[in-house]
């Protein structure tokens, strides 16, 4: 792993509910400095205080949803992701017994999104390939156009290459081209 990563961890919350299966996720406050306006996994950047990774995870779920930990029953991490922005992010599956009421902190979490696996095999699915460098590895980036934004980056990453392990999902993404300059690199909206 490069020298200067930045470690950080996320919790892959897994619900149950009305008989469907899903994931919590948040839509980050877009006036924040770090991936702004993004639907992510509640995580963050281990601080210096943290005593590992999965307390790192515990506590910003804590922070940035406003509900304690103790509704989380973690079943283990997940394989991680590098970033190409400096991040390695390590995934800890819990599963969330709470009562879906978050007070979450409006300064990082614009909303809770409650996302139902059904929705995952439903919502238009796409990629862009392509390489940061001339001589670096080719990467494929996921993208779910879902109701509350777009789903895309290492997020989905996360959720594509578990879903594909552990839940047979099959779906092919659309292949697009990039058409922005700058993240997220693809208007599904554009036609092609």
């Amino acid at each position: 792993m490069p020298e200067d990563v930045a470690h950080s961890s996320v919790v892959m919350p897994v619900f149950q509910k009305n008989g469907q299966d899903g994931f919590l996720l948040q839509k980050r406050n877009p006036n924040l400095a770090s991936h702004p306006g993004q639907i992510s996994f509640p995580g963050g950047v281990k601080d210096l205080e943290d005593k590992d990774l999965l307390h790192t995870a515990l506590r910003e779920w804590e922070e940035e949803m406003g509900a304690p930990n103790k509704e989380l029953s973690v079943i283990g991490n997940y394989r991680g992701q590098l970033t190409h922005t400096g991040f390695h992010i390590t995934p800890f599956l819990a599963e969330y017994s709470g009562d879906f009421k978050f007070e979450f902190n409006p300064e990082e979490v614009e909303r809770v999104i409650i996302l139902e696996l059904d929705r995952l095999w439903e919502a238009p699915f796409y990629s862009i390939k392509g390489r940061r460098k001339p001589d670096s590895p080719l990467l494929e980036v996921f993208y779910f156009d879902i109701d509350e934004g777009l789903l895309w980056g290492a997020t989905a990453r996360i959720i594509v290459d578990f879903l594909r392990e552990h839940a047979g999902f099959d779906r092919s993404p659309i292949l697009r081209t990039p058409n922005l300059s700058s993240a997220p690199f693809l208007d599904v909206k554009k036609p092609e």
